[in-house]
């Protein structure tokens, strides 16, 4: 009986260390094919938090469109950095609307982003291109979400149908599986151990 514990254990182990490796294969593949978008607000206070989302909307509606040809992540960064001063213009017109002449910067580049969920898919963490709207000082909480493909959509409801299209099935099964936060998770201390043991 205990020569089955064992066994039993053993194949446990290797079919987890499998699956671990198969989901850091998908994770590292993620940020080559995102564009997040990450608006920070000027404070935390309840005003300066709604211009948060009045900023967020109307980059979404000027940059939704410009991106639905991108076939993939390089077209949708060109389009994107040529049509920064647009957004920068758009983001600024809606908060004159709203009575507030607040500065707003727009940045492309990598960025540190942390794990995420959203309605219904969880990304990892991990460095991804992202466009970055700072209001005033930056100093308040922001909002993170994907532009391209354009899951913000979906994550708000209004479900894209191709905007699946640039993940393999085993991609799109990870970041939508119900464990999806866990395994991430798993996948960080995995990372961490194998850190810690390969120093020296």
């Amino acid at each position: 009986m205990k020569r089955y514990f064992g066994l039993f254990f053993l194949l446990f182990f290797f079919f987890s260390l499998w699956t671990a490796a198969m989901d850091e294969a998908a994770a590292e593949a993620l940020p080559e094919k995102l564009l997040r978008l990450r608006v920070v607000a000027e404070s935390d206070e309840e005003p300066r938090q709604a211009e948060k989302l009045l900023a967020r909307d109307a980059v979404l509606a000027a940059l939704g469109p410009l991106l639905e040809d991108c076939g993939g992540l390089p077209s949708a960064e060109a389009v994107t950095a040529e049509a920064l001063p647009d957004l920068a213009a758009a983001a600024g017109e809606a908060l004159r609307a709203a009575g507030r002449e607040t500065a707003v910067t727009l940045r492309l580049g990598k960025t540190a982003c942390p794990l995420r969920s959203y309605g219904g898919f969880t990304l990892p963490a991990g460095e991804y291109e992202s466009l970055t709207v700072t209001l005033g000082a930056g100093e308040g909480r922001n909002w993170w979400c994907v532009v391209f493909p354009p899951l913000c959509l979906a994550a708000a409801g209004e479900e894209e149908a191709d905007a699946w299209a640039v993940f393999s099935p085993g991609e799109r099964r990870l970041l939508t599986s119900e464990g999806a936060e866990i395994r991430f998770r798993a996948l960080e201390v995995l990372k961490k151990l194998r850190g810690w043991f390969s120093v020296g």
